[in-house]
């Protein structure tokens, strides 16, 4: 039996605002955004691809500083409102700027200035989110919690799609209502990222911490706090183990959210339409394993739970990476799915155990500096795999020599785009690093988080 009541208004509206950013996340980052940049204005990938680096450089520079000074003041929530407003502010100038800006590049690189900035509020934002969730749960529900609102989040990505895109289109069920276009997702995704937001500010409730005052901290102080946490982390066993772990965790996870769509395109040869249909079908699956291992997380542990998690991971990936059928990736698509929603289910209450409540702003910060900091690397060494392990490299011949001799044959489309295999090994290796490291992190129990 619980100890406490779960107030289930307030766990909405804490976990609604995962489903009102994944709304920006989807429709901005990973669909229209983009394209708009690349393929309406003929713009190479790389300002893209600068543009999102220098935006999650800044947040893994800035972001631990503020979860430092917002537990020094013990508050979250008007950090997270800032943040919030500055992403709806930004997002909404990008639609402005298409339609405002006729010179194409002065529209072009004002954007592109403007998602920094966007980016950069939506991904400091959830450090603050991420801190509320101890406020809003109890020991005995934190890992159940923490699900849900991965799972709303799930929810908010496939209804984010819908929701915007008859403004992409100009239709709605068949009735035209102007010319379309990728630039009409903006101003709409900005709308309604805020509407969905506004119950976490309105009905969520922080709770005294008497051990934080309302003092103002220097900057230099929030920098020598941080430092002083990474230093002094043998206060506090496991945290720094874990950091770690999760750094190579996410330096897995988040490549493969950038580049699957161009794996299933150039490897299994995947259409547009199946790809659509393949990423919606492992979203649902994504909801699925959010709730599961959230509950799981509560009668096992949350490090038990991740460490499944992870390892499911790598037996996914390993099939992906040695699957020459396309019957297979769509197998593995629901697994990803349910490793890709319950990754963070587990790793935020485990957090939690490990960390003081009243300095916890300060661990989420170090947690998203884990995370932000490979959304910059990762990226980078699956571009550095495809790049050098081209069928013709010295060490590729080897390793198909050697595998040929091992009764294993391999078409010439498999030859063709191996390095795209290659990079799918580099993640391995990432994630098998990442678990060794983690092994040893402490099994504590969830209700030890009040530290």
């Amino acid at each position: 039996m619980e100890e406490f009541k779960l107030d289930k208004k307030v766990v909405f509206s804490w976990g609604i605002y995962d489903f009102a950013n994944t709304i920006f996340s989807m429709n901005i980052i990973s669909m229209y955004f983009a394209q708009w940049i690349i393929v309406d204005h003929h713009k190479e990938d790389i300002w893209y691809s600068l543009t999102y680096s220098l935006s999650m450089l800044m947040v893994a520079l800035t972001i631990p500083v503020l979860g430092a000074i917002s537990d020094g003041r013990g508050k979250r929530k008007p950090y997270l409102l800032i943040l919030t407003l500055g992403c709806v502010l930004a997002t909404f100038l990008i639609g402005g700027i298409s339609a405002w800006i006729s010179d194409v590049n002065t529209r072009v690189f004002s954007a592109l200035f403007f998602f920094l900035l966007a980016n950069y509020c939506f991904e400091g934002g959830l450090v603050f989110y991420n801190a509320l969730l101890p406020e809003i749960s109890t020991p005995q529900n934190i890992g159940r919690v923490s699900g849900f609102g991965v799972a709303l989040g799930y929810a908010g990505s496939i209804i984010g799609l819908l929701l915007v895109k008859p403004f992409v289109t100009g239709n709605l069920f068949g009735l035209q209502f102007g010319s379309g276009g990728r630039e009409k997702a903006f101003i709409p995704t900005a709308i309604f990222f805020l509407l969905f937001s506004l119950p976490t500010f309105i009905f969520v409730r922080e709770k005294a911490n008497r051990n934080s005052g309302e003092k103002r901290i220097k900057i230099k102080e929030a920098f020598r706090k941080v430092w002083n946490g990474i230093i002094d982390t043998k206060k506090y066993p496991g945290v720094l183990r874990f950091l770690i772990a999760d750094y190579f965790f996410e330096d897995a996870i988040a490549t493969v959210i950038i580049f699957m769509a161009v794996y299933a395109q150039v490897v299994m040869n995947m259409g547009d339409e199946a790809k659509i249909l393949f990423f919606w079908f492992a979203t649902t699956f994504a909801i699925l394993g959010s709730l599961v291992s959230g509950t799981l997380s509560d009668r096992i542990g949350p490090k038990k739970t991740l460490f499944f998690v992870v390892s499911a991971w790598i037996i996914s990936l390993s099939v992906i990476m040695l699957s020459t059928r396309t019957l297979y990736f769509w197998i593995m698509g629901p697994l990803i799915g349910i490793c890709l929603g319950s990754t963070w289910t587990a790793s935020r209450p485990l957090l939690a155990t490990l960390a003081p409540r009243n300095m916890l702003g300060q661990f989420y910060g170090l947690y998203s500096l884990s995370g932000r900091t490979a959304a910059i690397i990762g990226p980078l060494l699956w571009g550095g795999a495809v790049l050098y392990f081209k069928k013709d490299n010295a060490l590729v011949k080897w390793a198909v020599a050697l595998l040929k001799k091992a009764g294993f044959n391999f078409s010439e489309q498999v030859l063709n785009t191996i390095q795209y295999r290659f990079a799918i090994l580099v993640l391995i290796i990432l994630m098998i690093i990442g678990l060794l490291i983690f092994i040893k992190v402490p099994d504590k129990k969830v209700k030890d988080y009040e530290g």
